[in-house]
């Protein structure tokens, strides 16, 4: 599962920092689908927060503190997680980039082995980026 996260984050060539935080902001929504957040997903993040290259006014530790109660709030509301993915997309620009998280994204949910949320997930995201 680190592994998956490792390659999910460390794909940054050609990335600009907006289009780097819609691919964490992803990842972190994905982590949520499932309503399951494993040891491992949290202390990839622990650790990931001191090694990250971070390319921002904030720190990628900081950028996670602000997000995450973000996403969790998200979770609950149908509405504002359509509106945060849709923000997602314009983030990651075109249609390449988003395919590529779209398919860093299904690798690392597939990892856990929860499938039925995951899915709605997977296919909430794929309209929100018209893939």
């Amino acid at each position: 599962m680190l592994d998956l996260f490792q390659k999910f984050l460390g794909t940054e060539a050609g990335r600009s920092q907006s289009q780097t935080e819609a691919m964490v902001d992803l990842l972190l929504l994905g982590m949520y689908s499932d309503n399951l957040i494993s040891l491992a997903e949290s202390n990839f993040m622990q650790q990931e927060s001191q090694q990250f290259t971070w390319q921002s006014g904030i720190s990628f530790s900081g950028y996670l503190e602000r997000t995450i109660p973000k996403v969790r709030i998200t979770k609950g509301d149908p509405d504002q997680e359509t509106e945060f993915l849709l923000d997602i997309a314009q983030r990651l620009g075109d249609a390449e980039t988003k395919q590529t998280a779209l398919n860093q994204l299904n690798s690392l949910l597939a990892a856990d082995g929860v499938v039925q949320m995951e899915e709605a997930f997977v296919k909430q995201v794929k309209t929100a980026f018209k893939l």
